[in-house]
């Protein structure tokens, strides 16, 4: 200790006698050393080859997410049924109208000759029908006389056989004329309803959702009939049209409840009764999601949700955020997703199971165990295995792989 003590009093008086600029060399040459030292220090220290995780028990859910228009439930399609200029109308925008209300008048001047040249028709023909009547009941009259006269040998058969024949133009006549009244009478039905129908009537109970008309427009009745109104029945129920895809629409179910947000209510949640899972089908480009299933194109479905709108809150074409819960599981083993995509990069083989990979105590190559998957969310997933546990390691990572990305599906790929 004291030889020590001798060499470091012998340094620091060689150090006292060194000129200055030599001082700040030394220094500079004792702090590299330090800094190699703890480099090389660092470097010996080795890095942990895998990224680890435990098992954890917890609650997760299978999440259905959609949107969709708010709609009434019923609603009725009013259109004119006669062409002509609209001359007044009695209704606007949220009219409350009963059922028979006139709502619009379009101008009947046209119609209104139609009818008056029909009713005259009509007349007409009646007439027409009372005089060729009177002329069959003679031809009858006579042809009775003229075939008793002649079973008698009073008169020749050539003058019976006249008569027989006056009746049967008689009766022609008649049927004819009958026939006249009958298409004049139709005419006449038909010009009255086209007279009605220049009255817009209000074929039930409800509220003028749109109105699609001016005074003064004309319409064109044609091989269409052209709409002036929409109503809804009511208001107070509602319902929404949500488009799911076919990965998710198997999971949901009639008399599901349904929750959904408003951008008009961006701090309240609403609730809905699932009333109808429709079987027809389309296609679009924006499907629903859920977190086992990704958003892309392809075959949707419609799923209509009954809304209470008693408060009156909802209003027709606001967009429902639509979130359904088609499953709500407990206490289940969850280990995070990253762990079902991994595989160590030493691994070559191909597994047709999905599995985790545990490294056991000692042991320097990592063990498969084979898992069944339950519900995938976001970021973890449940699992079901015999050989996995509670609190158990399993590895999520490699420290020179990372990552490895989900397969198209959005399903951890299986290694």
């Amino acid at each position: 200790m004291t030889k020590i003590k001798n060499i470091l009093t012998k340094c620091w008086t060689w150090i006292k006698g060194l000129r200055w600029w030599l001082k700040i060399l030394l220094l500079l040459i004792l702090a590299a050393l330090i800094f190699g030292g703890v480099r090389m220090f660092k470097k010996s220290s080795p890095r942990p080859q895998y990224r680890f995780a435990k098992v954890e028990k917890g609650d997760i859910k299978d999440i259905v997410e959609a949107s969709g228009p708010l709609a009434p439930i019923n609603t009725t399609e009013v259109g004119a049924l006669v062409s002509g200029e609209i001359l007044k109308i009695y209704v606007d925008f949220n009219s409350q109208v009963k059922k028979g209300d006139l709502m619009a008048l379009i101008d009947p001047t046209q119609v209104q000759a139609d009818f008056d040249q029909a009713q005259a028709s009509l007349s007409s023909a009646k007439e027409d029908l009372e005089s060729v009547k009177m002329a069959y009941n003679l031809a009858q009259s006579n042809l009775k006389r003229y075939q008793t006269l002649y079973k008698k040998n009073y008169v020749a058969k050539t003058d019976l056989e006249q008569y027989e024949l006056s009746f049967i133009n008689a009766k022609s006549n008649l049927n004819s004329s009958e026939a006249r009244v009958i298409q004049a009478q139709a005419s006449l039905e038909r010009a009255q309803k086209d007279l009605d129908n220049t009255r817009i009537i209000a074929p039930i109970d409800g509220i003028v959702l749109s109105k699609k008309v001016s005074e003064g427009q004309s319409l064109t009745s044609g091989y269409s009939t052209p709409e002036m109104f929409t109503l809804a029945q009511d208001l107070t129920k509602m319902q929404i049209e949500a488009k799911v895809s076919e990965a998710d629409v198997v999971k949901i179910q009639e008399g599901q409840e349904a929750s959904f947000t408003l951008d008009g209510y961006p701090d309240e949640k609403f609730k809905g009764i699932i009333r109808q899972v429709r079987t027809n089908y389309g296609s679009s480009s924006s499907s629903s999601s859920s977190y086992s299933s990704s958003s892309s194109s392809g075959t949707t479905y419609t799923v209509v949700i009954d809304v209470d709108n008693t408060e009156g809150k909802f209003m027709p074409g606001m967009t429902a955020t639509i979130t359904i819960v088609t499953q709500d599981k407990k206490d289940v083993l969850l280990v995070p997703n990253e762990a079902l995509r991994f595989s160590p990069s030493t691994n070559t083989e191909k597994y047709t199971t999905t599995g985790v990979w545990t490294l056991e105590k000692g042991q320097s190559q990592p063990k498969r165990v084979d898992v069944s998957i339950g519900i995938i969310s976001d970021k973890k997933t449940e699992i079901k295995s015999d050989d996995i546990q509670e609190g158990q390691t399993i590895i999520v990572s490699e420290n020179k792989q990372g990552v490895l990305p989900m397969n198209n599906s959005g399903r951890p790929r299986r290694r």
